[in-house]
């Protein structure tokens, strides 16, 4: 009976294991041929002649490669921006292998994230704690991330910012495009914000500084979008990764807000001192000291008795 028991669950949980069909490339195989159809793209690049017509030659030849069609790189495409968290992964081991690669040529080698040596806390400090990459494809569900960071006690009024990500663009035609919003959201409700066209993969900078007028109010929260527009024809994705947001203090207007600070509660203190404390307990001597020892004595004159007439 427990070995019926014991087979049953195996059962079960095969049955609700999400399984991969047979039509989608593996991890490996998805990886080994993204890494082919970037180079054969950078190839097209460096040919003579008709762009495109280079592009479809070179991206062809990978596909053959590995014995697979576009159509077929299109539903395993589909699958796995279905699953974004592991084609998140499998983008950055591309990323790393073509890194390799341009490093062994004499290309000097990027470091993965140049902030990563910061602290949550500090002057200037890295505050982004959401997930570090996503996976954004032409449709009308998935085109778009938005993330919103709410501002706590560490934000300081005058604070600037300064949003990083890495982009990696996979498209069938070549045609990298997508746009990039970061705002700002100040406590009187107004909104400052900057705009950034993402176009070829490298590392994105948007900064952010605090305008005049919002130096004394605090920050609301920190915002940012990114935008994959539709397609029509082909395909075309784009990753996204090593997420960063720096914060930085204004260092004049910190001065400024500790020597407040202080003269505040300087004023504070000497208030205190001034006041005479009231929660001393007093012998009877002392209470008898601290009374008035001058007293008045009121007299007051009975009025005189009238005289009552006998008759």
């Amino acid at each position: 009976m427990k070995h019926i028991c014991s087979l049953i669950c195996l059962t079960l949980f095969l049955a609700c294991a999400p399984n991969r069909p047979s039509n989608v490339l593996s991890e490996d195989d998805m990886e080994d041929v993204l890494v082919d159809y970037h180079l054969a793209l950078a190839m097209a690049e460096l040919q003579v002649g008709d762009l495109q017509a280079n592009r479809y030659i070179l991206t062809q030849a990978a596909l053959k490669k590995h014995d697979i069609t576009e159509a077929e790189l299109d539903t395993s495409l589909v699958y796995w921006c279905q699953n974004s968290e592991k084609f998140v992964k499998i983008c950055e081991r591309v990323s790393e292998r073509l890194n390799y690669m341009a490093e062994s040529q004499g290309v000097e080698r990027q470091e993965k994230n140049r902030y990563s040596y910061l602290a949550t806390e500090g002057d200037t400090a890295n505050v982004w704690n959401l997930r570090e990459g996503v996976v954004l494809i032409p449709n009308i569900v998935d085109n778009i991330y938005s993330f919103t960071i709410e501002a706590d006690s560490t934000y300081l009024p005058g604070d600037y910012f300064m949003w990083a990500f890495k982009t990696q663009f996979l498209s069938s035609d070549h045609y990298n495009e997508a746009y990039a919003l970061f705002t700002i959201h100040y406590e009187n409700d107004s909104i400052v914000g900057t705009s950034q066209r993402v176009g070829s993969n490298r590392q994105y900078e948007i900064r952010l500084t605090c305008p005049a007028k919002f130096r004394d109010v605090p920050v609301r929260s920190v915002n940012g979008t990114v935008y994959l527009p539709l397609r029509k024809d082909g395909f075309g994705i784009l990753a996204l990764n090593n997420f960063v947001l720096v914060r930085y203090h204004d260092l004049t207007r910190k001065a400024d807000l500790v020597e407040t600070q202080v003269l505040i509660q300087s004023d504070s203190t000497l208030q205190i001192q001034n006041q005479k404390p009231t929660h001393i307990r007093q012998n009877p001597y002392d209470i008898r000291n601290d009374q008035n020892d001058e007293r008045t004595i009121k007299i007051v004159r009975d009025k005189p008795l009238r005289n009552i007439r006998r008759r």
